[in-house]
């Protein structure tokens, strides 16, 4: 499963500057891939795995990411029951970098925005209050038109130019190294994970999906996540209960038992080491929140 090139519809034949669109499906799941283009993705409801060059990170709602022109990604999360009363949502913009610096360059220095876009190539997460600003305007844009959308737009690039609450997601030597042949055997390896995490994955198993031999999976998913498998599935596992907490009246054991978890204990342990809250916590704090 190598990346493959993306062509994307409303920039094939038309001088498109960005585009800004509400996505809404059963689950976020496509091809790992790639294209010229740009994205800041803001994720209104769901949860799972995104991959954005070397980064492999679990997502939920409200994670702000930036992706660069050409760097592989791909966002994983599992099919819900009732995908009808709730599906993943996210926004999306969509940016041309070359267009907007063409266009931009007989109104402002534009050296800075060139920068910028080499940079993303890094992929970045964003953060505090910026990520809040940005996310309003984000979900703005899907309903503006003409100068309002355009000033929205160029509020997102000059909030994206400071570099506060922005973190950078890659090594700068990171993504020049990232073989095709790794990108393959990370989208099988994340796959697998969102398809069985409810189950118990062995990590014999989880290396032979990646073709490698333990020894070398172990050193090699600690080198991209930079954390251990176990803590990988236990950060997917959580993440899945969160939705659950949030979303459903399901006893807290019940919760534990469809996320993966047989030992209620050691759930809990697990869910506090993540969130620095209990469950029933969590649970209160999210049914307070307007």
């Amino acid at each position: 499963m190598k990346p493959t090139f993306a062509l994307l519809p409303d920039f094939a034949t038309s001088q498109t500057l960005f585009v800004a669109k509400e996505i809404i499906r059963p689950a976020f799941a496509t091809d790992f891939h790639f294209h010229d283009e740009c994205q800041l993705v803001y994720i209104r409801s769901g949860a799972g795995t995104r991959i954005i060059g070397g980064s492999i990170e679990h997502f939920e709602a409200g994670d702000l990411t930036f992706v660069g022109p050409r760097v592989p990604h791909v966002w994983y999360s599992k099919p819900k029951v009732d995908t009808i009363d709730n599906p993943d949502i996210s926004i999306t913009l969509y940016i041309n970098p070359v267009k907007i610096v063409d266009h931009l360059k007989f109104f402002v220095d534009t050296q800075p925005l060139k920068s910028f876009f080499q940079q993303s190539t890094r992929g970045l997460s964003i953060v505090g209050t910026k990520k809040e600003v940005m996310a309003t305007l984000l979900q703005n844009m899907i309903h503006q038109k003409n100068v309002s959308l355009l000033a929205s737009f160029m509020q997102i690039l000059d909030l994206l130019l400071d570099s506060k609450e922005l973190v950078w997601l890659n090594g700068a030597s990171l993504l020049s190294a990232y073989s095709n042949d790794s990108q393959g055997r990370v989208a099988q390896l994340m796959d697998f994970i969102q398809q069985n995490f409810r189950t118990e994955i062995t990590l014999d198993k989880a290396a032979s999906v990646a073709g490698l031999q333990l020894h070398s999976f172990c050193r090699f998913f600690k080198t991209l996540t930079h954390r251990t498998f176990s803590d990988f599935i236990n950060e997917v596992r959580i993440g899945f209960a969160c939705q659950l907490l949030q979303q459903t009246d399901l006893p807290i054991t019940q919760v534990a038992f469809e996320s993966g978890y047989s030992n209620i204990s050691y759930f809990n342990r697990s869910f506090r080491k993540i969130h620095r809250i209990t469950p029933r916590e969590f649970r209160t704090q999210m049914s307070t929140l307007p």
